[in-house]
């Protein structure tokens, strides 16, 4: 009977978890990261031995998540930058969180109903939607995946009399999840409490045993830190006061707590609200204050209370302020993992309203599960809800703007959408209502965006010279608020990181302006304006690229070639460029460095027609008809309407007698052009060795027609068929 109740309370979990996010794999990438981490993220396109070394060392939007990057860059390998698998990815890691949960939850509790309530919850509440439903969160869903089969694995650790190889499987699963996120660090604390929740007394091996997990959790920390202030999250110069920092704290756990409980005007972004000198974080701080004395008064009557209280506040520790932060946010997918201690709460609570006696008990119990039914059936049609406004950067910004007008960062994203869909006049309108809001610079850093983004929309619009005062205006302001001394507390690295941003900003604002000059004909000033905008940032693939097209133009091929060179070194993957050097080489008639071009663009599996077809040719001409075959199909994905490369591909079929494949493809090129004579011939010679000798002696005929002369061979091959 235990094992039917199992299946079926995992049956019903997912089903549930799956009707509520199913309206997620209809959605498309957002422009919030998606394009950073996956459709721009050249990282991802090919599994070498370079893109690997990358993806287990670098930081990637501030944040080392090694097996994160590996899961975009395995889904890439095999589905390409095809939306529908990524989210499919998040929604099954999703659907084995919420099973994991159950589990979890059972082995604490021994009650399949409070698991069960609890998993069903964790599972289709719409404050999951941001961790599921955003690409960019595969790092939320995946680290929690680990984290719990951690958990998991130590609790049959507890239970199976301390056997080595859980506890093993425990620390091996914790080093997967801080590879996935780092926020992983809190996984001894809660190790801890399992200890406190099993009743396990104080020893030397209580904490021996948990001294590899808080080395690895110290270092994942470390490695968090240090990603923060690569970005400037975190602002050494802020100074917040002890009570500062309990209120800012309480806040955001009220904050949560208050979304769990009722779910309504959900963000992608929450309005900043700063913490100092305002009144209502103080009610905030005795409201936590209260519920922590509610925590531990229930403690002394059931260790459950402290369990599920306990796991909400370790697990959402690293999101909440504590830490001086330039702009921290509160986010959904901030208490992804956390939200279960509260789930579980509310499932035992349920559970000793149910079984409590009293005089309507009947009453007490029909409306107990009337009340989870049809909060269950709320929070699903509300996630399916949520996972629509996912669909897409326009519905997502939209959402954003339609309960936060006066939310910048959602201007400025709607903005980009529009640019990129070339609705220029709303893109500029966008732009500059960011800018009105929040982002004039240099009172917020941040509105070095908005200026830039401002001022390729006028561009691409045709008004020059406005964009043109744009990136003036921006360049001045950058170089007097990036100039001014950082005092006080670790001014060496907040200068260093200053600096860094002026650069940047200034190169691409020089950039820009070099774009302009040569648009306008001014080829001198375009040239010394992309030279100033190497010089400040030298690592810009476009930069080079673009100087390269100046030099090309005025007849420079050496430094143009060496431009379009350096380009390809910083960014492997930029096509435009491999386009570009490919020209140069066909033209001085360089024959091996072009076909050592082509195969770095193989390499590395760009979508450049011209490669695969030449270098097929080179292999076919060297009859290593396999090497030959792989290229001439990769060119034929490309370009299905190349009647050169369907012929190339029948031939090679031929060659390796795949005679069925060799009459498709040949086919294929005399539909592209009927009088393509070579294919007859071949066709002749594939349909003879099919035992087809009618059609091999038709196509022999209409060959001959064509002018071509077969071969001797086939010649008397057909001949002796006729007899």
């Amino acid at each position: 009977m235990e094992k039917i109740k199992i299946i079926l309370w995992v049956c019903l979990i997912f089903v549930l978890v799956l009707v509520s996010f199913y309206p997620c794999l209809k959605n498309n990438f957002t422009n919030w990261d998606d394009n950073l981490y996956v459709t721009e993220n050249t990282a991802i396109r090919s599994l070498n031995l370079a893109n690997l070394q990358k993806i287990s060392t670098a930081y990637f939007i501030t944040h080392f998540q090694p097996l994160t990057i590996l899961s975009y860059a395995l889904e890439y390998h095999f589905f390409g930058p095809d939306a529908f698998f990524y989210h499919l990815t998040n929604l099954l890691l999703h659907l084995l969180n919420s099973l994991l949960v159950f589990w979890l939850l059972y082995l604490v509790s021994g009650s399949f109903f409070a698991a069960a309530i609890a998993a069903i919850f964790f599972g289709i509440h719409p404050l999951q939607v941001e961790s599921v439903a955003w690409v960019s969160q595969r790092k939320t869903v995946l680290y929690a995946f680990f984290y719990l089969g951690a958990l998991v694995s130590y609790l049959y650790y507890l239970r199976r009399n301390l056997q080595v190889k859980y506890y093993f499987l425990c620390l091996s699963l914790f080093i997967c999840a801080i590879l996935s996120k780092s926020v992983a660090f809190t996984l001894p604390l809660v190790l801890w409490l399992l200890d406190y929740t099993y009743a396990r007394n104080l020893s030397r091996r209580l904490f021996t045993e948990k001294a590899p997990f808080f080395i690895l959790s110290f270092l994942a920390g470390v490695v968090a830190l240090r990603g923060g202030y690569l970005a400037t999250f975190f602002d050494p110069q802020t100074s917040y006061n002890l009570l500062t920092r309990l209120t800012g704290a309480s806040s955001d756990i009220i904050f949560y707590l208050y979304k769990i409980c009722w779910p309504a005007k959900l963000s992608a972004i929450y309005p900043y609200l700063e913490i100092k000198d305002n009144p209502l974080y103080l009610i905030c701080l005795a409201g936590a204050a209260v519920l922590s004395a509610a925590m531990v008064l229930g403690a002394s009557k059931s260790r459950k209370i402290i369990f599920g209280g306990a796991f909400f506040l370790l697990t959402i520790f690293p999101a909440v302020r504590f830490m001086p932060l330039e702009e921290a946010l509160v986010a959904d997918h901030y208490v992804y993992l956390g939200s279960l201690g509260i789930f579980y709460l509310f499932a035992q609570g349920m559970i000793w309203l149910f079984k409590r006696q009293r005089k309507y008990q009947a009453l007490v119990k029909g409306s107990t599960i009337l009340l989870v039914a049809a909060l269950a059936v709320s929070c699903l049609l509300a996630t399916r809800q949520r996972c629509g406004i996912w669909k897409d950067s326009l519905s997502l910004w939209n959402d954003v703007l339609e309960k936060y007008p006066a939310c910048a960062t959602a201007y400025n994203n709607r903005g980009e959408f529009f640019l990129g869909e070339k609705e220029f006049e709303r893109a500029i309108a966008d732009f500059k209502e960011a800018i009105k809001i929040r982002g004039r610079f240099p009172d917020n850093p941040s509105g070095k965006y908005y200026y830039l983004n401002l001022g390729n929309a006028l561009r691409a619009n045709g008004d020059l010279a406005k964009a043109q005062a744009v990136f003036e205006e921006l360049i001045s302001k950058a170089q007097v608020y990036f100039r001014q001394p950082s005092p006080a507390a670790a001014a060496g690295d907040k200068n260093k990181v200053l600096a860094s941003h002026r650069r940047h900003i200034e190169s691409g604002a020089y950039f820009n302006l070099g774009n302009i000059k040569d648009a306008l004909g001014e080829k001198n000033e375009a040239q010394a304006l992309y030279l100033k905008a190497i010089e400040l940032s030298p690592r810009q693939p476009y930069a080079h690229e673009c100087l390269g097209d100046l030099y090309f133009a005025r007849g420079k091929i050496e430094s143009a070639r060496a431009e379009f060179l350096r380009a390809i070194e910083i960014d492997p993957h930029y096509l435009p460029v491999y386009v570009k050097l490919a020209k140069i080489y066909r033209g001085l008639g360089q024959v091996e460095e072009l076909a050592n071009l082509y195969k770095k663009v193989i390499i590395h599996k760009l979508p450049f027609f011209e490669a695969y077809y030449y270098l097929g040719n080179l292999y076919a001409d060297a009859q290593m008809e396999r090497r030959a075959n792989f290229l001439y199909r990769q060119a034929v994905k490309i370009n299905p309407d190349s009647k050169e490369a369907c012929l190339g591909l029948g031939n090679t079929y031929l060659a390796i007698r795949r005679n069925r494949q060799a009459i498709f493809w040949l086919n294929r090129a005399l539909a592209l052009d009927p009088a393509l004579a070579v294919a007859h011939n071949n066709l002749a010679l594939g349909y003879y060795y099919s035992g087809e000798y009618a059609l091999a002696v038709k196509h022999y005929d209409q060959a001959v027609k064509l002018g071509y002369l077969p071969s001797p061979k086939l010649t008397q091959l057909l001949k002796l068929s006729k007899k």
